[in-house]
């Protein structure tokens, strides 16, 4: 297509008419996806600055597609229209007085960057923008600039983390305060950067990062939601490093082990964590955990019998005993008019409990006593005439 029509097409972008607006997005969608496409400076930089405003028109289905028109866009034009780019969407996502749509837009943008990001402009759009949330995750008041700033670069350092050696110690030196953050999602999304980030950080920097967790664990005196996210944090650095971890066993294992005995009653979102972490010990790092293979087993079977609602001992001593009183009957009835099985987590800690004697059985070269010794305490439970068995399905699986 020639220059003049390339131009009509802008001057259709810009019309006050939606439908004229969305069929013009579309017709430049299409030029831009052609393998022929070519246009001068000036042309390019004109296409940057009509796709920019594309992105925050009121008409959601004309965004998408100026998403679109973004994603090709930046792999057609030369690597400073492409940048600038880049820059003006990290501003609107670092700035404070930015609306929330066009906040989400602008970050919808720049993951669409970072998924198409190539060759030079690669290096140079994970580092501007690695640089930019960093900015925005120190807003320390603004929660949405944080909440969408810590989204960004855990995505960006996922898939970019290896070109950005020379921002690691600044990224964790900024993340690490967050892990104590009062607010959860916070937490969780400094958490996901972190493990991102984790598989290209050099050894002693690893070490800083883990043993600030053990440390943090070790003190005791943890908030319950601070507790389970480092406890989280953990087995997210596990699973992200795998054999890199394994020289933190003796102090990890140990560590894990105590917060889920030590969880308070209902916590049954730390024991889960407490579990996918020694999952994970033993399914990235099998040579290292062999030492732990007992002791870990030994915690799996006992949380794979764990229901904190279920008490047959209770039950069956009433019903030798020919039964408790009217008053007690009716409360009882009461408490199942009340209680909810969505109320219940426990099944979480039973599906990660059993999920562990299989990676063991499948780490060793011989696996019988793993079989023998959960095959002689997996049970199952009779509540009201009615057999409950925890995923024998999959325990079929340790003797396969």
């Amino acid at each position: 297509m020639s220059v003049a029509a390339i131009n009509l097409i802008l001057d259709k972008v810009v019309s006050k008419d939606k439908d004229f607006r969305y069929m013009a997005t579309s017709d430049l969608l299409n030029e831009l996806s052609k393998d022929s496409f070519r246009v001068d400076q000036d042309l390019e930089r004109k296409l940057c600055n009509v796709v920019a405003v594309q992105l925050e028109d009121q008409s959601g289905d004309i965004s998408g597609l100026a998403v679109k028109c973004l994603g090709v866009l930046v792999r057609k034009v030369g690597e400073p229209q492409a940048l600038g780019l880049v820059q003006s969407l990290c501003d609107k996502v670092t700035q404070p007085s930015k609306k929330v749509p066009s906040r989400d837009i602008a970050s919808i943008g720049l993951k669409t960057v970072i998924e198409v990001a190539s060759g030079n402009l690669a290096h140079s759009a994970a580092a501007m923008i690695s640089s930019k949330m960093l900015q925005g995750v120190q807003q320390k008041e603004t929660f949405d600039v944080i909440n969408d700033s810590l989204d960004i670069l855990s995505e960006v350092l996922a898939k970019f983390g290896h070109l950005l050696l020379d921002q690691h110690a600044a990224i964790v030196q900024t993340l690490l305060p967050y892990l104590d953050d009062s607010r959860h999602g916070i937490r969780k999304r400094a958490l996901h950067c972190i493990g991102a980030l984790a598989p290209f950080l050099s050894d002693p920097q690893l070490d800083a990062v883990v043993q600030h967790n053990l440390s943090q664990l070790q003190g005791g005196k943890l908030k319950p939601d601070n507790a389970r996210s480092y406890v989280q944090g953990v087995g997210m650095l596990s699973r992200a490093v795998g054999y890199r971890f394994g020289r933190h066993f003796q102090a990890a294992v140990p560590l894990v082990i105590k917060y889920a005995q030590q969880a308070a009653e209902g916590d049954d979102e730390l024991r889960e964590f407490a579990l996918q972490a020694l999952e994970s010990f033993v399914a990235r790092s099998p040579g290292d955990a062999r030492p732990y293979l007992d002791q870990l087993l030994f915690e799996a079977l006992k949380y794979l019998k764990y229901d904190p609602n279920y008490a047959v001992d209770e039950m069956s001593d009433d019903a030798e005993n020919g039964g408790g009183s009217d008053d007690e009957a009716d409360a009882d009835a009461s408490d199942e008019e009340e209680y909810s099985d969505d109320d219940d987590l426990s099944w979480k800690v039973r599906r990660y409990a059993d999920h562990l004697p299989i990676c063991e059985s499948q780490s060793l070269v011989h696996p019988c006593n793993v079989v023998h010794v959960a095959g002689s305490l997996f049970v199952s439970k009779n509540k009201g005439g009615q057999k409950r068995v925890y995923r024998a399905q999959n325990w079929c699986r340790l003797g396969s």
